[in-house]
């Protein structure tokens, strides 16, 4: 179901040219600062968020760079490093290096004595000039004494240390995100619904609160679309709006309500609805609404089986703003 937040977040893209663009910081994490202030607590990782509406055709979203995540710990911002093939150790550094004809290979320090006319091999003892070797710059591993042409590339992680094969890597694409002219017309959906049920709780003599908070018995804040007050009669309502309401998220919004000692509103911009939420709405503990494209309310909706489907049954149901209150009031 959308949010208070989210439906904040989507408005904030209507100035001309707004953009949310991904920042990274020093140790390579990346987040969107700006979406982080204006998203609540409850509506999770402000990049998660954003890739769902960008999945569903309100936001567009143009590709800026990638980073790359440790498999071990999910921790962004990877270090490249080079390793000795043969032990894999990082302390492997390229230095110039001497081959003899006995076939020793090694660091021209291994061939500095105490000789001071040249050299002498450690391997066969033989004394050397400089034009008796063949030099050239090579790798050589200062754990294990390796020498060789290319390391082996790894990437480590600067947080939990793990060191592992690029291709090992969990990749993650950047993006900028704008806002499309779907997104344009389905934030006018949203918040004119919003306000139209306001406006018709407040013709019932309600006293309302657009983009609020509850606070339940715990003492827990809770954002809502809609809070709708009646102090004379102490009754309340709580409104969510949503396009296609789905069962899980309709019975957390229920919960909700009950915390909160408040009748449930939900609020479809599609006209359509799942079953499970259909069954909730015959039972006389929730309200369900479908804003019309020519800005009205209306008590019919569709019921579908899944949100994730396309529609499968059409069936006509009804319901009424001025609901049996909820229990207790």
């Amino acid at each position: 179901m959308v949010s208070p937040g989210e439906l904040r977040l989507i408005s904030e893209l209507m100035e001309e040219g707004a953009e949310f663009e991904p920042e990274i910081t020093d140790d390579g994490t990346v987040s969107y600062p700006s979406v982080g202030l204006i998203l609540d607590d409850s509506d999770g990782d402000p990049g998660e968020v954003l890739d769902r509406f960008a999945a569903r055709g309100v936001l567009h979203d143009e590709f800026v760079s990638k980073v790359y995540v440790c498999p071990e710990c999910d921790a962004e911002g990877m270090q490249y490093t080079s390793v000795c093939p043969a032990c894999e150790s990082a302390h492997a550094i390229e230095m110039a290096v001497f081959e003899h004809a006995c076939g020793y290979v090694g660091p021209v320090s291994d061939f500095e004595g105490e000789r001071e006319d040249g050299y002498s091999c450690p391997n066969c003892e033989m004394a050397l000039q400089s034009e008796d070797l063949d030099g050239e710059r090579r790798y050589v591993c200062q754990e294990c004494a390796e020498v060789f042409d290319t390391p082996d590339h790894r990437l480590w992680c600067r947080d939990c240390l793990y060191m592992f094969e690029p291709g090992e890597a969990i990749e993650r694409a950047l993006y900028r995100y704008s806002l499309t002219n779907e997104g344009e017309r389905w934030l006018d959906r949203h918040q004119t619904a919003r306000r139209v049920i306001a406006e018709t709780l407040q013709e019932r003599r309600f006293e309302t609160e657009i983009d609020t908070t509850v606070t339940d018995e715990s003492g827990e804040t809770h954002p809502v679309h809609v809070l709708a007050e009646d102090v004379l009669l102490g009754e309340r309502r709580i409104v969510s709006i949503d396009e296609t309401p789905d069962a899980e998220g309709v019975g957390a919004f229920r919960e909700l309500a009950a915390s909160v000692d408040a009748h449930p509103i939900v609020v479809t911009t599609t006209g359509t609805v799942e079953a499970g939420v259909a069954e909730r709405a015959e039972a006389a503990d929730l309200t369900v609404l479908t804003y019309q494209p020519d800005g009205t309310l209306d008590s019919n909706y569709e019921v579908i089986e899944d949100t994730s489907h396309h529609r499968s049954v059409f069936q006509r149901l009804t319901a009424a703003v001025d609901v049996p209150v909820w229990k207790g009031q």
